[in-house]
């Protein structure tokens, strides 16, 4: 089966006859809105506000399930994360996108770890298969502000680094992260 994931900036027009039901929410914060389209070929994701698309979102070889072509994992007031999930044990891929503009601002490979959308933070790798040498990406959606924190190195003891953290927490001065080792649940404690 070929599989053809895009992204473009410049959407085309959406014709009535091909838009069909999304079995993930579409409803965004801001009067926003993701659409599904699909014809001979292809399945696509659109972002529109009101009656206007603003961007095509991505595109799948029709027929491929939805939670490949994306879904949304947060939204945030003027952003949302595109999460694409590929199955077979990959991690989720992610895209912050840009309501107004329909613009991804991470770079191609960012995968998810968690989200807080009423902090509006979002925390993140650049890379889906991490090393020792990479960090995780707190991020500030609403001011831009990043942190860069060191992956614990017990977290590489097996595969899957990303699967390992298991939960989140979140406080004004500091980010609490719970992951899985051969030697059991762990905790680990950042100062922001």
């Amino acid at each position: 089966m070929t599989i053809f994931i895009g992204t473009s900036l410049k959407a085309q027009p959406v014709a009535k006859e091909n838009v069909r039901p999304y079995e993930y929410d579409t409803v965004l914060k801001g009067g926003y809105s993701i659409l599904l389209k699909v014809d001979d070929s292809l399945q696509y994701l659109y972002l529109k506000k009101g009656n206007r698309t603003i961007a095509e979102l991505s595109s799948t070889s029709k027929g491929m399930l939805y939670k490949s072509l994306g879904y949304v994992g947060a939204d945030f007031t003027n952003y949302f994360v595109l999460v694409h999930s590929f199955g077979s044990g990959n991690a989720h891929q992610i895209e912050l996108i840009n309501k107004k503009t329909g613009a991804n601002l991470l770079k191609d490979g960012a995968a998810w770890i968690d989200a807080d959308e009423k902090k509006e933070f979002l925390l993140y790798s650049e890379n889906e298969t991490p090393n020792r040498k990479d960090k995780m990406i707190l991020y500030n959606v609403g001011s831009g502000k990043k942190y860069y924190l060191r992956f614990p190195n017990d977290i590489f003891e097996g595969p899957q680094v990303l699967y390992r953290i298991e939960s989140t927490k979140l406080s004004n001065k500091q980010l609490v992260i719970m992951y899985r080792t051969k030697k059991g649940l762990k905790t680990k404690a950042y100062n922001l």
